[in-house]
């Protein structure tokens, strides 16, 4: 990390803890909705988690442009995703996974290992999920 103080280094139980929660809460109600909203709360989920590193690169007044345009392509290929294919909301989803493991060959903010490759799994197992269920039931629907 930079010697500029970082807005998450002093809250790193604090998200940990609202991360946690929130996964779990994420896959628990994907078992209760309609499909419809599913995939709304996904992207939702995507658009969200592209504002963790803009936020840590105001902080540190750093990288602020590698990081709004990845959020940035990565939140309209979410919102596109509702209109026109949920398969574009997957991938945003396994997108910024892939931009989390970038954070340790340089790319981008600098962040926590743990918060960083755990977030990869996440995204990973999720956007996975998401694709299962995008086959089971949206394709099969049609």
């Amino acid at each position: 990390m930079s010697e500029a103080i970082s807005f998450f280094a002093s809250r790193q139980k604090l998200l940990v803890i609202a991360a946690t929660v929130y996964v779990i809460l994420l896959l628990l109600s994907h078992w209760q909705l309609d499909s419809t909203h599913v995939w709304v709360i996904a992207a939702v989920f995507s658009v969200l988690m592209n504002f963790t590193y803009i936020t840590e690169a105001v902080s540190l007044r750093s990288f602020f442009k590698a990081e709004v345009i990845v959020s940035t392509i990565l939140i309209l290929a979410s919102v596109l995703g509702l209109i026109l294919s949920p398969l574009l909301i997957i991938a945003a989803i396994f997108g910024h996974g892939v931009w989390d493991l970038q954070k340790h060959f340089g790319k981008g903010v600098p962040f926590f290992f743990w918060y960083t490759c755990s977030c990869f799994l996440v995204d990973t197992a999720y956007s996975a999920t998401l694709l299962l269920y995008y086959y089971k039931f949206v394709l099969q629907v049609s």
